[in-house]
């Protein structure tokens, strides 16, 4: 993919339109994570709910620290794609793969198990989302050079955020109900639902473009 763009003049639409598609993964995973994710776990992982709780405050304890380290690594890559691009790539399969790993069950009868098992894969979605989103809004400032191109690329990342948020909280039920309900259910929604959080990523970064 290219890594620069002359400077001046708007982006092509085709351009924001893919680039907002970042924003979208990370959004439906975050919010199916938020608002559905719980209640597969107390309900059918059968995880105590007190532990199911914690599953995610791990993630967000390692995050606080993934961030900025995150943020320094991006500045100081010096790769011939570009400093903020590859990651794009690298963070996509283990943002899809651990997002179908968190949907799955265990055999495992032990709380202990059965908690190590959700928070080490929440841990790698919380790191894998770190990888992309923080690189992909570093991104913007170099794409869109203009006020008035950074507004209109943030509104259309907003509204791909919007809409993976709608999209979590409108399919993710009816898909396992589709896939016959219970573990099985949740699990192949969980696959086909990470499929989609991988898909979009080659192609933002193909469109989007560094400056030296």
């Amino acid at each position: 993919g290219r890594l620069s763009q002359p400077e001046g003049g708007a982006l092509p639409l085709r351009i924001k339109l893919i680039y907002a598609l970042g924003d979208h993964t990370v959004n439906l995973g975050l919010s199916a994570m938020l608002f559905l994710f719980p209640l597969f776990l107390t309900d059918t992982a059968l995880l105590r709910p007190a532990l199911a709780g914690l599953v995610p405050l791990v993630a967000r304890w390692i995050d606080a620290f993934a961030d900025p380290a995150m943020g320094r690594l991006s500045d100081a890559t010096r790769w011939r794609s570009g400093r903020r691009r590859p990651y794009f790539l690298i963070g996509a399969i283990p943002l899809g793969v651990s997002f179908a790993l968190l949907w799955t069950t265990t055999d495992s009868e032990s709380q202990t198990a059965k908690f190590a098992y959700y928070a080490g894969i929440y841990i790698v979605f919380a790191l894998s989302t770190t990888v992309l989103s923080v690189p992909y809004l570093a991104l913007i400032p170099e794409m869109a050079t203009s006020y008035q191109e950074r507004t209109s690329v943030n509104v259309f990342r907003g509204a791909g955020a919007i809409l993976g948020t709608l999209l979590a909280v409108s399919l993710m039920k009816p898909l396992t109900t589709l896939f016959g309900g219970g573990a099985g259910g949740y699990a192949a929604a969980g696959v086909l639902l990470g499929l989609w959080l991988v898909l979009p990523w080659p192609f933002v970064y193909r469109v989007s473009f560094e400056r030296p």
